[in-house]
């Protein structure tokens, strides 16, 4: 073998080495997000799971049009009130009054405890009412 083999293999050597520096960190970085996209999906079918509501009392008084909704958090995640969705013959409500355990000031709704929804200006009782948690748990009561 002369100078002009084993150079071009010393080069095309190096080429492949700065090739796989190159391309391994981008693979790792990537194999990263996998996993840790993996364990997120992996904690929400566990959230998910783990979350369960019963709706123990719909009432709709004529003479006010006030409806009020009761619902128990009868699993084991703390839920938030935020992210706990009222609809009422298939229409998103906005606006409506939450309390938990009667308090108007919470924000988070743990297991065993009531969340409240009372809403106002209610002009016919309604045919169904549902309810739905962060995770997409609901629950439907029919009038």
């Amino acid at each position: 073998m002369g100078f002009s083999t084993s150079g071009s293999a010393a080069i095309l050597f190096v080429g492949a080495l700065v090739c796989l520096s190159t391309v391994y960190p981008v693979m790792e970085t990537a194999n990263e997000r996998v996993t840790e996209a993996g364990e997120a999906r992996d904690d929400r079918a566990l959230a998910q799971a783990n979350t369960a509501m019963n709706l123990t009392d719909v009432s709709y008084n004529a003479s006010t049009g006030t409806l009020v909704v009761n619902v128990t958090n009868t699993g084991s995640t703390t839920l938030s009130v935020a992210g706990t969705d009222l609809l009422v013959d298939g229409s998103y409500v906005n606006g409506a009054t939450t309390r938990v355990g009667g308090d108007p000031g919470r924000t988070i709704w743990v297991p065993g405890e009531q969340l409240q929804f009372e809403l106002t200006g209610v002009t016919a009782e309604p045919g169904r009412v549902k309810l739905v948690t962060e995770n997409g748990i609901a629950e439907t009561e029919v009038l």
